[in-house]
């Protein structure tokens, strides 16, 4: 239905274009429609400025200040309204200012990520009410100043709640300018109080928990168990954390940070955030119990005893081996670099995995480097595992020899290899000689809903530590999770 709406809309404003244009109108007004409806309002006289009319905004502007948009840039249905009007640079390409305005009927979950992302914290906007609000269309609204890919930046919105509507407006370029005040005066919203009231926030929600399950993997049991992680996780990246264990702690990069838990076997306890100069997406732990931490673009730093106590600039991605002598260098490509520290200093040599196209993970364990990527004959997402001087032994793939979805964990066990797929939610099982055992959902595994798997971390005793990001069943926030996983 909203396809053949959609379909409606366009020709509906195809016809219009060319009755305007043939009265000699040089920029017609969009209309609005609805299903069975056509809701067209008639525009602003000429001279008094040209009005777009929508079904949740009206916008009244002065042509001659140069304000422009094209077709695709304009949308509006019954639940979302959005434009984006464009100053152009004259006798160049680019533009002084664009100002995109939307007002859209949906679930408060994407303004909840706007107080967040731009620089607001959830219980102070809507329990302290501590934040100013500019009046923006008759919606008072928060203002944030920033940037947007190098260019300033400058954005309202708030959330309506018995409309169940978001405002947003952001407006990157030069603005500044006495014109972009002049247009948003022109900003008329309005909503409809249809007694909507929103879901809980994270602090009002009931966190996650689950019991132990068990699910048979060929002949094999695999059983897990939940670890609470107190306090519970709140977090609003899906994929980016990493966790890594020595002795009865464990280390987990939360949004780039690192954390400190004592690990009991049974539940990760708060110990202490530690603060590091840079954020970090990579952690490893070697046997001594030195962490390594590694981002793009970031030195590789070494961490243990509560200091850091190396750093080294040039790596990207970093992997080590348990030892903490060597390691790999990686990016996206095949062509890595195998590290070696030693006297205090960092060598470095070439090393190609020439049977991968596109790398997404890269993990060492005692005996392997096992590189999870797009295989370089088109044949899928697979891993292949190389010795450490970056011979092939093996690669493992689907039940039909195909490709997996993302594999962000893989470590060799007593009886073969075990893996955790990211995109598939499953973990999946190889016998000693890389042949598919089987995999087990994430729903009967963990009795979860719709998990990232961020990766794992294998323990003294064999199991596995798996850390994931799970949507509360309420929908009040995404927590990190973590289990314990045993029996293969």
């Amino acid at each position: 239905m909203k396809t053949k709406f959609k379909l409606s809309c366009l020709f509906l404003a195809a016809l219009m274009l060319f009755s305007l244009t043939a009265c000699g109108k040089d920029n017609p007004e969009p209309s609005s429609t609805s299903e069975g409806t056509e809701q067209t309002k008639p525009p602003v006289e000429a001279g008094s400025g040209t009005t777009i009319h929508t079904n949740l905004w009206d916008l009244t502007y002065d042509e001659a200040d140069g304000w422009v948009y094209e077709e695709d840039d304009f949308h509006d249905d019954e639940t979302s309204s959005k434009i984006i009007l464009t100053l152009p640079k004259e006798g160049e390409d680019g533009s002084i200012v664009d100002a995109e305005i939307r007002v859209s009927v949906e679930d408060p979950y994407t303004f909840r990520d706007y107080l967040t992302s731009y620089g607001f914290d959830e219980y102070e906007y809507a329990v302290d009410q501590a934040y100013d609000l500019t009046p923006v269309g008759g919606i008072d609204c928060l203002k944030a100043e920033g940037n947007y890919w190098g260019s300033p930046c400058l954005r309202y919105m708030n959330r309506v709640e018995g409309a169940g509507a978001t405002v947003f407006m952001e407006i990157i370029g030069e603005y500044e300018d006495e014109r972009v005040d002049k247009l948003l005066s022109g900003l008329t919203i309005h909503l409809e109080d249809t007694g909507n009231e929103d879901g809980p926030w994270y602090w009002e929600g009931e966190p996650f928990s689950a019991q132990p399950r068990s699910v048979m993997v060929g002949t094999h049991t695999l059983s897990s168990q939940w670890l609470p992680i107190t306090d519970c996780i709140i977090t609003k990246e899906t994929f980016n954390h990493a966790a890594a264990v020595t002795g009865d702690q464990a280390y987990l990069l939360v949004d780039g940070e690192l954390k400190r838990f004592d690990y009991d076997g049974a539940s990760l306890n708060f110990a202490e955030d530690i603060v590091l100069d840079a954020e970090y997406e990579d952690i490893s732990a070697d046997t001594t119990g030195t962490l390594w931490l590694a981002n793009f673009m970031e030195p590789l730093i070494s961490w243990k005893d509560g200091a850091q106590t190396a750093s080294y600039e040039g790596p990207d991605h970093v992997t080590m081996h348990p030892s903490g002598t060597w390691g790999v260098s990686w990016f996206s490509g095949p062509e890595c670099e195998k590290i070696t520290l030693s006297g205090g200093a960092l060598k470095t040599e070439p090393m190609v995995f020439q049977e991968v196209d596109i790398l997404s993970h890269l993990l060492i364990d005692d005996s392997h480097i096992y590189v999870c990527g797009s295989a370089v004959d088109g044949s899928g997402h697979k891993v292949f595992v190389y010795d450490s001087n970056g011979a092939l032994q093996m690669t493992l793939a689907d039940s039909d020899g195909g490709g997996l979805g993302s594999i962000t964990f893989i470590t060799q066990t007593a009886n073969g290899y075990l893996a955790l797929d990211g995109n598939m939610r499953e973990v999946v099982l190889w016998s000693k000689d890389g042949t598919y055992l089987g995999e087990a959902d994430d729903g009967d595994l963990f009795g979860t809903d719709y998990p990232w798997f961020c990766g794992g971390v294998k323990l003294a005793d064999g199991s596995i530590l798996a850390i994931m990001t799970e949507d509360r069943a309420d929908e009040s926030a995404m927590e990190l999770v973590a289990f314990k996983l045993s029996g293969f």
